[in-house]
């Protein structure tokens, strides 16, 4: 009988030092797959490079969307103007009659407008 005790202890000792290299491959294994994820992610990204004054379109959210638009509602919205580079793809806009809009947009909430 105090063989299978001994035995015991050593068999959990076993796997507890196995569960710290468990976590450690785990923990391996998720790094890798964030790495491939973010180089997959930042291949597909392109830049938009819009500079002062040119005319963008926002945009549409939940908040800013009109009531009752329903499925078939606006997706941008604008014309606004850009009146200034706050760092390189966050810019402040003012709408057309020339009124601020009151916080600035990152460049992936922007579209060039072409008129």
């Amino acid at each position: 009988m105090p063989q299978y005790v001994e035995l015991n202890k050593e068999m959990l000792l076993n796997a507890l030092d196995e569960i710290e290299e468990r976590r450690g491959q785990a923990l391996l294994r998720i790094q890798n797959y964030q790495h491939q994820i973010e180089s997959y992610y930042n291949k597909k990204v392109c830049a938009r490079p819009l500079e002062l004054g040119d005319l963008v379109m926002r945009k549409v959210f939940e908040n800013t969307k009109e009531l009752n638009a329903g499925k078939l509602g606006a997706r941008w919205e604008g014309p606004y103007k850009i009146i200034k580079v706050v760092k390189p793809g966050a810019y402040r806009l003012q709408t057309s009659r020339g009124e601020e809009v009151p916080r600035s947009w990152n460049s992936m909430h922007l579209r060039r407008f072409y008129s």
